[in-house]
This record gives C-alpha cells, sequence and structure tokens, in this order.
C-alpha cells in the first residue's frame, strides 16, 4: 500500500522487512521493521520512479504502479544506486510498463541483465549521470532530470558514499531523496506509519542513528570526518529540506522533525574512537 507523501505529487511505494537479524545493512541488534522505499514522482501525465525496491516486495510494488500510472503506462526511472535495493525490480517494470527513461550512474547498465532481446531496445532509452568535476566539485553529465515541463529533479553525488550513489533534489515539494544515506528510521510493526513526522511521537534516539550509519560505514568512527560534516550542513541549510526520502527506513517530513535527525546524523559523523 503506498503511501502519499505530498499530495498528487510525490507517493512512497515498497513493502516492509523484519529486523530480525538477517539484515545486513542494520546494526547487530536492532530490532522491529523497517521499509524499503521507492518514490514516484508525478506532475500531469508524467511520472518518474526514483528506484524500484526489494525484489521481495516486487508484487506490492507492481499493483501500486498500476493503480497510480496512466492508462498508457508511461514512467521514466532514476538509480539512486547500482545495488538490488535499489534496481531489483527494473525487470518486471519494464516487462509491464513502457520505460521512457532511464537514469543511472557507474559504469554497468541494469538492462545488460536482462536475458531477452527487449534489452536492445531499452539499453538506448538510458541516460548516465557522471561523477565528475573539477577542484572535487561533484558535477554530472545529466545533473537535473526534467520530470515535466517546469518541474526538475537535481541530481549530486554526495560526499557520503562507498559506491557511485547520487541524491535527488525536488524544489516543488521540498523533497530530498538520500539513499542509502538516513536509513535509521524503524517501525514497532509492519503495519505502522513509514513517515516519522511528529517530534512528540519520534523516538529516534541519537544513539541510534549512529548505530545504523556505522552499520553501513563502519569506518566513519575512525576517520577525518570534519569535511562530511561540513558538506551535510552546508547542503541542508541551503536547500532546507521538509522531507528526507532514503530508500530504506522511514520517511522523515516536517522542518523540525528533518533538523532533530540532521542534528543526530552531524553528532554521529562527530563522534571519533581513540
Amino acid at each position: 500500500m503506498f503511501t502519499t507523501l505530498y499530495e498528487d505529487k510525490v507517493v512512497a511505494l515498497g513493502g516492509t522487512y523484519a529486523l530480525d537479524g538477517r539484515v545486513s545493512w542494520v546494526p547487530a541488534g536492532a530490532i522491529g521493521y523497517q521499509p524499503s522505499n521507492c518514490y514516484l514522482l508525478l506532475e500531469g501525465s508524467e511520472r518518474l520512479l526514483v528506484d524500484s525496491g526489494l525484489a521481495v516486495h516486487s508484487q506490492e510494488i507492481m499493483d501500486d504502479l498500476v493503480e497510480l500510472l496512466e492508462e498508457d503506462g508511461r514512467l521514466s526511472m532514476f538509480f539512486t544506486r547500482s545495488e538490488m535495493d535499489c534496481v531489483s525490480n527494473l525487470e518486471p517494470i519494464a516487462g509491464k510498463f513502457d520505460i521512457e527513461r532511464l537514469f543511472t550512474g557507474g559504469a554497468i547498465n541494469p538492462f545488460d541483465a536482462f536475458d531477452d532481446l527487449s534489452r536492445l531496445a531499452l539499453r538506448g532509452r538510458r541516460h548516465q549521470i557522471d561523477q565528475k568535476g573539477e577542484g572535487g566539485d561533484s558535477m554530472s553529465r545529466t545533473p537535473e532530470i526534467e520530470v515535466a515541463p517546469g518541474r526538475l529533479l537535481t541530481v549530486e553525488s554526495p560526499l557520503l558514499r562507498l559506491l557511485p550513489t547520487f541524491w535527488g533534489w525536488d524544489a516543488s515539494t521540498g523533497t530530498i531523496f538520500t539513499s542509502d544515506t538516513f536509513t535509521h528510521g524503524t517501525m514497532d510493526n509492519p503495519d505502522g506509519p513509514r513517515v516519522i513526522d511528529s517530534l512528540a511521537t519520534d523516538t529516534t534516539t541519537a544513539e541510534q542513528v549512529a548505530q545504523h550509519l556505522y552499520a553501513k560505514y563502519e569506518w566513519i568512527p575512525r576517520a577525518t570526518t570534519e569535511p562530511l560534516r561540513e558538506w551535510l550542513a552546508d547542503k541542508f541549510e541551503t536547500l532546507a529540506p521538509e522531507t528526507i526520502a532514503p530508500s530504506r527506513g522511514c520517511v522523515i517530513q516536517g522542518r523540525a522533525v528533518v533538523r532533530r535527525h540532521l542534528d543526530y546524523m552531524l553528532s554521529a559523523l562527530a563522534q571519533q574512537q581513540a
């Protein structure tokens, strides 16, 4: 069941998984549940899907797309990373709907994994996003994706990453798509809300944020992280996002809640181990 984040503009799709010791990207001892997210951006008759979710949630995502897409079934896609929690459902989506454009980074063309001849037509619809620039800045061959006339998704590669990774900024809704960062939000039960939008009900702790961050980036406590903190603080001050939309974990929504979770993240990046 999808969740509307911004009416007629941004919808979150995907299912949930149990934190039962079998999930590699969460800290040991984590309990509860997490959503796996992909996001559909809507503008008039145009649709852009940010990531495609986990394969285990394929049927849920396909059912939601059938309900949300126009009758002609057209959409474009943008992958924030080439890892399986982002790209797993490309083939079933491509088999059901007409993919007009696919925006990806890195050297791998995800259509190359297809076994049928449809990949020959689909490969020509891929738009490459590069991580290259001058003076250490991150610039891309496709720095902006036109969702529809008058609405752009600005693409940037964050300093905090392992593999080629891209964030997306949707200024029209104040939503920043952060891929595998800010993935610490958990749920008490699989049917709970996938959005943290109230300071009063937010039970997230600074320790929880740090533990989830270190589970993916285990080197952070031993690294010089000041450039990461400065980049992140400046990015959020410049954009002033109202919604943080990660590829997994709860969506974080509302200026005050976003500020709290940013402070937790900056604190986690400031911790050093002797």
